[in-house]
């Protein structure tokens, strides 16, 4: 009769229990299963990488929302390193606006009438150059001379004023206070805006001109959390959307851009 060592017995028996294999859940917030029900929610792992492009320029890319390639590009600067400031033209392009600044980064910003003339506050180091409108749903997003970012009502603006070195006038606020603000859920379609999360970070945004969303489904991007594919906002507000809807950033390997029809203002950044 032959016997079978202890230790050994325990590791067969052990090997002869089948043990089930659970799925990988989705890396993210407590919250990724509720916003995973959305129609542009949260799909597999959303990244939350950040390219360092130079010193306080950044860029990612959204890729995990719905089924699309690609949701949307952020730029991330910071203002203690970069010029943020405003770019008032007849009819432009973010392209040839960044390239006749000498910046690496342009986007769109205010509305404009039929004749392509800006409409709202523009201010443009630290001179105001168009007048703030009152609409009550609009809002102004401002780089104060100390560098710090804001986002007010018009009926603020008397207040900042005297300390604001950039400001312009666009469309709603998405997120105020850390709290999703209530828009309309519109129409869908190219969106541009932008973000200011904790400590200051400034973030910029752009969809592609084909990736399209309505005013609800952008504020409720705008407050998640990076980890389920939003941008962890504080604020945040959207600029003139659709075909305006234009971002460029020179990467020096490859240029990211979204093109679109030509528009009197926009926000630019150079190295200081």
């Amino acid at each position: 009769m032959s016997f079978v060592p202890a230790r050994l017995l325990c590791f067969l028996l052990l090997a002869s229990i089948s043990f089930p294999i659970y799925p990988q859940e989705p890396e993210g917030t407590s919250l990724r299963k509720r916003y995973e029900g959305e129609k542009n929610g949260p799909r597999g792992e959303c990244s939350t990488d950040w390219t360092t492009l130079d010193g306080g320029l950044h860029y990612r890319a959204v890729r995990c929302l719905g089924s699309a390639d690609l949701d949307f590009h952020l730029v991330s600067i910071d203002p203690d390193r970069w010029k943020i400031d405003t770019t008032l033209v007849d009819r432009g392009s973010a392209r040839d606006v960044a390239r006749a600044r000498g910046a690496r980064f342009a986007i769109n910003a205010n509305f404009f009438d039929t004749s392509r003339n800006a409409l709202g506050l523009v201010v443009r180091s630290g001179e105001q150059v168009r007048s703030p409108r009152s609409t009550s749903w609009q809002s102004i997003f401002l780089i104060r001379k100390d560098g710090a970012a804001k986002i007010v009502l018009p009926k603020s603006w008397t207040a900042e004023k005297s300390k604001a070195w950039m400001a312009v006038q666009a469309g709603p606020r998405l997120v105020v206070d850390g709290h999703t603000a209530r828009v309309r859920q519109s129409y869908t379609a190219a969106r541009s805006g932008v973000c200011i999360q904790k400590k200051n970070r400034i973030v910029f945004f752009a969809t592609p001109s084909d990736r399209k969303f309505d005013m609800y489904e952008m504020a409720r991007i705008a407050r998640r959390d990076e980890a389920d594919g939003g941008m962890a906002c504080h604020d945040a507000m959207l600029f003139d959307g659709g075909h305006s809807t234009q971002l460029f950033l020179n990467t020096e390997k490859k240029d990211v851009s979204v093109t679109g029809d030509a528009v009197p203002v926009f926000i630019h950044a150079v190295a200081k």
